[in-house]
Parts: C-alpha cells; sequence; structure tokens
C-alpha cells in the first residue's frame, strides 16, 4: 500500500474519525470504540471510525479505530482511500502515527492460497499531515515489517523450513551495516551446540543456527541480542502432539519470525544501534533419528540436559544459541522471544505475553514499550524455587520440572532458558498466546499469524 499527503481528499472513498456524543448528524452511530458504520453522502463513500469518550483520547485507540475502518474499506473493494484524520487531539503527532500504523496493520490479510483474491487496497492518502514526516515513514517501515514477519508465520511449514529461514536473513543481510554467520547441522555438531542439533536432527530439513549483526553505532559498545525460537514445525518428537494442538505448529518459528522483522526494519530505517538477531531454527520432527524421552544430551555451554518431553523443546534450542550467542558475540542485553508454553495463556489469554527477566530496568523498559505499542507484556517472578524444580537425578538440568506435568510450565521454562545466560541482562518473552489468532480480526490484530514482538522490540530499541 501506497502513502500519498495531501490538502485535499482525492478518494471517493473517505475514512473518518468519530468521538461518542459528537455525531448528531450520523444516523445510528454513536462513535463507540469498535463501532464502524459506511454512509453515503453527498457523492462519498465516507467510513465511519468511533473512537469513544474524547476525554479518554489515547495513540492506541486511534490505531485500532484505524484498523477496523480501513478492514470495511477492503471488505467495499475499494482500491484508493482519502483519510481524514482525528484533529484537535492530545499529543496529536503520536495519534497521526498511530492512525497510519493501525491502516497498514488491519489492512493485512494473508491471501495467499486463495484462488479468488480480493482487492488489494493500493492508495490511502493523508489528508492534511506535512510531508516529509519521519515518525511516519518509520512507522510505516515497522509495519511493513510486522507484516513480512507475519507472512512467514502464515505459510506452508512445508515452504517455512530452517535453511528457509536462513535464506531470508541471506536477504536483509545484504545491506550495508549488516553481516552474517550461519551454521549448518555439521559445524553445530562439531562445536558442541547438542541441544539444537537433537531437536533438528530427525528431520529431512536440518537446523540452523543463524547470526545476524547490525552495526548502527560502530563507536556504541552496547549491543542488544534479539534471540528468536524458530521451531518451523512442532509435531511434539517422540511425545507427539495430539489432533487438535498440532495443526498450527507451524506457528512455532513466530519468535523468529520477529526476529527477521525487525531486523528488516532496521535495514529500512537504518537507526544508530547495534542489534544482534539470532535464530534457532530447527524442525521438531517424529523419526528414525528423533532425539529420545530420558535421555541426556550435552549444551553448547557443556550443562547436560535429561529430556523429560520432547515437546518441550523450545526452551532447548533457545539455550544453545543464547550460550552461543553470549559467547561468541558478547552482548550487553540478551532477549529471547518464543512461543514457549500453553501455560502463559491460561494466565494471560491472548491478548498478552508474558515478561521474565534477570534485571528490573530492563523488565521496565519492555512493559513500558509494551504499552507504547499496545503489544503488551506483564511479568512474572523467577523466584528460585523454579529453578531448583529444573534439576535433574540424572543430568545437570532436566527441560521439565520435576513436579507434576503442568506445573508452573511457563516460569519454570523460562528458568530452564535462564541458566544458560552467563553474565549479560536477560528477559524472555513468551509470546504463545499473542502469537497466532484463531478468532477474528479486531483492531490491528488480525486473524492467522499476528507478527507479535516486531513493533513492541523495535520501540525498545527506540528506533520507533
Amino acid at each position: 500500500m501506497k502513502i500519498i499527503r495531501s490538502k485535499q481528499p482525492k478518494y471517493p472513498t473517505l475514512l473518518k474519525f468519530a468521538f461518542s456524543g459528537e455525531n448528531g448528524e450520523i444516523p445510528d452511530f454513536k462513535g463507540k470504540e469498535g463501532e464502524v458504520a459506511v454512509r453515503y453522502e453527498q457523492g462519498y463513500t465516507s467510513v465511519y471510525c468511533g473512537l469513544g469518550e474524547r476525554k479518554d483520547m489515547a495513540p492506541y485507540k486511534a490505531r485500532s479505530a484505524a484498523a477496523d475502518g480501513v478492514r470495511q474499506v477492503r471488505k467495499l473493494e475499494r482500491i484508493g482511500l482519502s483519510v481524514i484524520l482525528p484533529q484537535e487531539t492530545p499529543d496529536k503527532s503520536a495519534v497521526d502515527v498511530a492512525c497510519v500504523e493501525g491502516l497498514f496493520l488491519g489492512a493485512y490479510e494473508y491471501t495467499e492460497y486463495k484462488s479468488e483474491k480480493p482487492k488489494e487496497l493500493r492508495t490511502c492518502q493523508l489528508v492534511g499531515v506535512k510531508a516529509p514526516n519521519k515518525k511516519i515513514n518509520d512507522a510505516i517501515a515497522a509495519c511493513q515489517a510486522a507484516c513480512y514477519s507475519r507472512d512467514l508465520i502464515n505459510d506452508n511449514a512445508d515452504n517455512i523450513f530452517p535453511e528457509r529461514l536462513a535464506d531470508e536473513a541471506r536477504q536483509i543481510c545484504r545491506q550495508d551495516g549488516f553481516s552474517l554467520t550461519v551454521l549448518t547441522e555439521q559445524m553445530m555438531e562439531k562445536k558442541g551446540l547438542g541441544l539444537i542439533h537433537a531437536v533438528g536432527r530427525a528431520s529431512n530439513r536440518p537446523p540452523r543456527l543463524v547470526v545476524m549483526q547490525y552495526k548502527g553505532a560502530p563507536d556504541n559498545q552496547e549491543k542488544i541480542a534479539i534471540v528468536g525460537k524458530g521451531i518451523t514445525f512442532d509435531s511434539g518428537g517422540q511425545n507427539l502432539k495430539p489432533t487438535g494442538s498440532i495443526e498450527t505448529m507451524r506457528d512455532d518459528m513466530s519468535g523468529a519470525a520477529a526476529v527477521l522483522g525487525v531486523m528488516k526494519a532496521l535495514a529500512e530505517i537504518k537507526p544508530a544501534v547495534n542489534v544482534i538477531g539470532v535464530l534457532a531454527a530447527a524442525h521438531n520432527a517424529i523419526g528414525g533419528a528423533a532425539f529420545f524421552p530420558g535421555d541426556v544430551y550435552t549444551s553448547y555451554l557443556g550443562k547436560t540436559v535429561e529430556i523429560g518431553n520432547t515437546d518441550a523443546e523450545g526452551r532447548l534450542v533457545l539455550a544453545d544459541a543464547i550460550a552461543y550467542c553470549e559467547k561468541n558475540y558478547r552482548p550487553t542485553e540478551i532477549i529471547d522471544i518464543a512461543t514457549l508454553t500453553g501455560g502463559v495463556i491460561i494466565a494471560l489469554g491472548t491478548t498478552v505475553a508474558g515478561l521474565f527477566s534477570n534485571d528490573d530496568a530492563m523488565a521496565e523498559r519492555l512493559f513500558q514499550a509494551g504499552e507504547d505499542t499496545r503489544e503488551r507484556l506483564w511479568r512474572f517472578p523467577l523466584y528460585k524455587e523454579f529453578y531448583k524444580a529444573m534439576k535433574s537425578d540424572r543430568a545437570d538440568l532436566c527441560n521439565t520440572a520435576k513436579h507434576k506435568k503442568g506445573w508452573a510450565s511457563s516460569p519454570t521454562g523460562a528458568a530452564f532458558i535462564g541458566e544458560f545466560v552467563s553474565e549479560a541482562k536477560w528477559a524472555h518473552l513468551d509470546i504463545a498466546g499473542t502469537a497466532y489468532n484463531e478468532g477474528g480480526a479486531t483492531g490491528e490484530v488480525p486473524k492467522f499469524g499476528t507478527g507479535f514482538g516486531v513493533r513492541l522490540l523495535l520501540n525498545y530499541l527506540g528506533v520507533i
């Protein structure tokens, strides 16, 4: 979708915003949050989006309203749209940016495998916005990157496999300021990344560890590593997932997709930050070479791990990826992002992700980034009891807790990963509930892959 700017509406379809109690001239429309109405007036098709009470106005409401409105425009199959941005609002610059984000995020629909594709909204005109506007341009780049991540999540698992994720990284790293390292399964075995190698060894699509470096501030010693879980399909391994739990498991690489989205946005915006993007990519397959429950495997850090359940594989690949990244690249901060546990869905549902950290200031900044982008986080504790629960009688650690099945699955999963962080400030984001939406699209959240984490992490990095 192309954005243009001018003073007067160019297209016969208008997107307008309205507050509660200020819309007497619009029949049967009260301006409530989430309310959308289509009216045909004076030669225009007007799509009205409710913002709720003016006194409660916030940028996230404009983002959600714009997304709902543009989705209605898509249903009308219009290819051009003029947007009359909200007027007389507090912090109008932030509201304008949020509206543009809503337009891009709300217009997204995955139609790759539809025989009859709906018309695309090709051009969107912002009425009354001066050009150029860096904040809007950067927001557009971030939203396009989030939609790129959505595409990766939504595609067939037969197309998105570990080497394909490495290929996507190669494309991004052709830009100035980037470098790339890809470890094959043979290289990982030789270097001692025994956990990720074990998880990926049963597949005919072998595992990859991908390290992307962006050096936007060469003189700055601060480096932030973002490590994404990239299980391109999770069968559960020999602890095979049952029907009802396996059908959407192509989304288990959503963390890696978010990392690729962040790096793609950095290539477009070119900010003065240093970021290391790591993809821990494997297909957790069932087969003759699958790793075994009850067996012990050695990690890159040298710690031995008993396998309590082959379906708790995400923490295994992250453990090796984090340890390898910290030892060889020396980041000051590490953030891992992963569809890790069903337990976080029980705790927080599908609109908030879990946050765990060994640093209070880092956790607070991540929380605030979630509030700013509405990719929200809630912090959980990492008490010593959770670390103790991951000790094994046969090895140094077990990848499942010693207690009965399901016991504190999210905190113990995070604690397991934390065992492989040596010195860096670290945070773990459990996005199992927010990465994939099996319900209907609402606001800026589409059906299926959401791209959760891209805008959140870019905000944390100070890019948007």
